[in-house]
């Protein structure tokens, strides 16, 4: 979980095993309309990395499988309400 407080990239992670799952939520701060960038092992549904649900206090999902060489998104949920 990454509360975001700034603009961010996320880094291309490193010496993961084939099969790894994991997940990303982003939260957006009391000020909101922060955004996300990533490296080149990130592989989206449609092959375009989302936009961030930029609403203050609102939080966004992304569920990954590592295949041995790219992050292959597996789903999301965005537009989250945190309370």
């Amino acid at each position: 979980e990454l509360t975001l407080n700034g603009n961010i990239t996320v880094a291309n992670p490193a010496e993961l095993t084939p099969g790894t799952t994991g997940s990303i939520f982003f939260v957006q701060d009391g000020t909101g309309s922060r955004t996300a960038s990533f490296g080149s092992v990130w592989d989206f549904i449609g092959g375009t990395a989302p936009t961030l649900t930029t609403t203050a206090a609102k939080g966004d999902l992304f569920v990954f499988r590592y295949n041995g060489s790219k992050f292959l998104e597996v789903g999301r949920n965005q537009n989250l309400t945190l309370s």
